[in-house]
């Protein structure tokens, strides 16, 4: 269960004044850090503002927001989480797709005032994520 939230570093940046055409949003996740049934996910939230044509589009700014999300979880699931991290550098989908759904509305609602000072649309992705599991080609059971 995710019980905060801790915004380290916000950076909201214009470098051309073309009026916007395209948001890009992208999150990653940085670092994974379990004590018991502590974990700290540590991730970057941007979104990228484009201009021009979807041919030809310019990056015009950019908005990050930096932190970490704060969860307890039961000992087991923290676990699989710490060893689903070491191992392949992902969260399992059912707190991956939590973790995603969190910040974007609350980097969504963050990030608002940023983007307004210097001229940019909110960071408001339009949809919540539901996440799947894909299978590896050729992989195992």
């Amino acid at each position: 269960m995710i019980t905060g939230i801790e915004i380290s570093k916000v950076e909201a940046r214009r470098d051309l004044s073309e009026a916007i055409s395209n948001m890009r949003f992208n999150i990653n996740f940085e670092d994974v850090k379990v004590n018991q049934e502590n974990v700290k996910i540590s991730f970057t939230f941007s979104t990228v503002y484009d201009g021009g044509t979807p041919s030809k589009a310019t990056k015009v700014g950019e908005l990050t927001i930096a932190g970490s999300v704060l969860a307890k979880e039961a000992k087991k699931d923290a676990e699989d989480i710490e060893n689903t991290w070491k191992s392949k550098k992902t969260l399992p989908l059912k707190i991956a797709e939590d973790v995603i759904n969190i910040l974007n509305f609350e980097c969504g609602a963050r990030g608002t005032l940023l983007a307004y000072s210097i001229g940019f649309a909110a960071p408001l992705p339009i949809s919540r994520a539901k996440l799947t599991e894909t299978p590896t080609p050729g992989g195992g059971a």
